[in-house]
């Protein structure tokens, strides 16, 4: 009979590990949802904090800014924004990354998220882009002057519930 119970003594306490394990894995706080850029449509509950992760190259020039809702929005607050590494480039220079930005669904309502994606070509801050070589002007033949593009604007429409 002792043998039986020395026996069962390890086989219980693997059980009773394992057990806890499962359980403390299970039910636990996920993190906020995240959305991805096609994600134009977001729901949530009050209370609820969620993310937006957009792509973005530093090294070229590529960056997304928020520009609504502010920190103090009735519906929807931003909570500020982090970069991670995307997976395998963490060793790379002028690689990719995710830029991820944290709401938080403040109040009942509808409201709009806008960011902008800021490019090279289509600047943010009223920078000029570099002109692209053109060749030279004859009498006859004088180059228009082409307006700088507009970053993209891209919106998020959330309801909080």
């Amino acid at each position: 009979m002792s043998t039986v119970r020395s026996l069962l003594r390890p086989a219980s306490a693997t059980a009773a590990a394992l057990l806890l394990a499962t359980a403390c894995d299970s039910g636990g706080d996920a993190g906020p949802a995240r959305y991805g850029p096609a994600d134009t449509r977001i729901t949530a509950h009050v209370g609820d904090r969620f993310e937006i992760a957009v792509q973005a190259n530093a090294s070229t020039r590529e960056e997304w800014l928020l520009v609504a809702p502010g920190p103090s929005a009735p519906v929807v607050r931003g909570r500020g924004s982090r970069t991670e590494t995307d997976p395998g480039t963490e060793e790379m220079d002028g690689a990719p990354h995710t830029v991820v930005f944290t709401f938080e669904a403040a109040g009942q309502g509808s409201a709009r998220i806008v960011l902008l994606h800021c490019t090279f070509t289509a600047p943010c801050d009223g920078r000029t882009p570099a002109p692209t070589p053109t060749p030279p002007a004859t009498a006859s033949h004088v180059p228009a002057a082409s307006p700088t593009p507009r970053p993209e604007r891209r919106v998020y429409s959330v309801t909080v519930g």
